[in-house]
């Protein structure tokens, strides 16, 4: 993949079933999140997925890579707080129907009683209870929701109880985003929440810059991160021939870092997967890769894209 102007076709075209890294149930969210660029750059339409549609997408993906259901998770989710889709225990029972593991990132602030029991009965295979800050304040630095660390916390709290008087086999990560913004919380509550008995782990995520075309979001890097612009090596980015996104509409983008379907691929509902995942906009896609030329505005400035010599 480091000779540029390759295009040979047994590259192009994978001839390995598509894999999926998330489905987008809706990109409504309560949440005004700095480190997020749907807070002030998502112009896309809003919307929820219809079951239909879910149901077509996984379908395929069970009957066309059924070793996929052996060792990955489909994330239900995109840019959007899926918990707000009044379906949503639903799609998550219908995939486990399936065998295709599922997973969640959710905000604590929408885990009603009604809600927690929904997904505790659903069989959803893996949660991420995102809870940055560690007050009020902070809280409302990073999510730019104003008082409601408490309850997303006391939220977090029943629900954790809840899962104790109901065991299911779900993995619950307590996960805070590892930027400045967040260092004096994560240091403040790590201890805490990593002795829980009913939470399975505690993941400091590594900040984001998505597709690197958001300055104030770039701003907020840690240093470390920062470092690596201007890398100029060999393309390694595999996302082209792993998995796709697709968004609520039916939308397939090239990865979950497209907030504003920048690179459009196909689309679900009038397609099957299998052939927008060796269609002419994903040949485009990995001959940018392979060629080490890559102009797309989607992945141009993309910090995931090189790796360092």
């Amino acid at each position: 993949m480091t000779e540029s102007n390759v295009n040979t076709e047994n590259i192009l075209i994978a001839d390995h079933p598509f894999g999926i890294f998330n489905i987008e149930l809706t990109n409504r969210c309560p949440m005004k999140c700095v480190m997020c660029p749907r807070t002030n750059y998502m112009t896309r339409d809003q919307g929820f997925m219809e079951f239909s549609l879910f149901k077509k997408i996984i379908d395929e993906l069970a009957d066309v890579n059924p070793s996929f259901q052996n060792d990955k998770v489909v994330w239900l989710h995109h840019f959007g707080e899926s918990l707000l889709h009044p379906e949503f225990d639903t799609f998550i029972k219908y995939a486990a129907e399936k065998g295709v593991r599922t997973g969640l990132s959710v905000n604590p602030m929408m885990l009603s009683e009604k809600i927690s029991l929904a997904l505790l009965n659903s069989g959803l295979h893996i949660i991420y209870l995102s809870l940055d800050g560690h007050n009020d304040e902070s809280f409302s630095k990073i999510r730019g929701v104003n008082n409601m660390y408490e309850t997303s916390r006391s939220n977090m709290i029943n629900f954790l109880n809840m899962k104790k008087e109901n065991p299911c086999g779900m993995r619950i990560i307590l996960s805070m985003i590892d930027f400045s913004l967040n260092e004096e919380s994560i240091a403040a509550v790590k201890n805490e929440w990593e002795s829980h008995d009913q939470i399975d782990g505690f993941l400091m995520k590594n900040y984001t810059t998505w597709d690197g075309a958001v300055r104030e979001i770039e701003e907020l890097a840690p240093d470390s991160l920062r470092e690596r612009s201007g890398n100029t090596s060999k393309v390694t980015c595999r996302f082209p021939w792993e998995n796709m996104t697709v968004t609520w509409d039916g939308d397939v983008v090239p990865c979950c870092f497209d907030y504003n379907k920048k690179l459009v691929l196909g689309n679900a509902l009038t397609q099957s997967l299998s052939q927008i995942w060796n269609n002419p906009p994903m040949h485009k896609l990995r001959t940018e890769f392979i060629n080490n030329r890559v102009t797309n505005t989607l992945c141009i400035n993309c910090r995931e894209l090189r790796s360092k010599c």
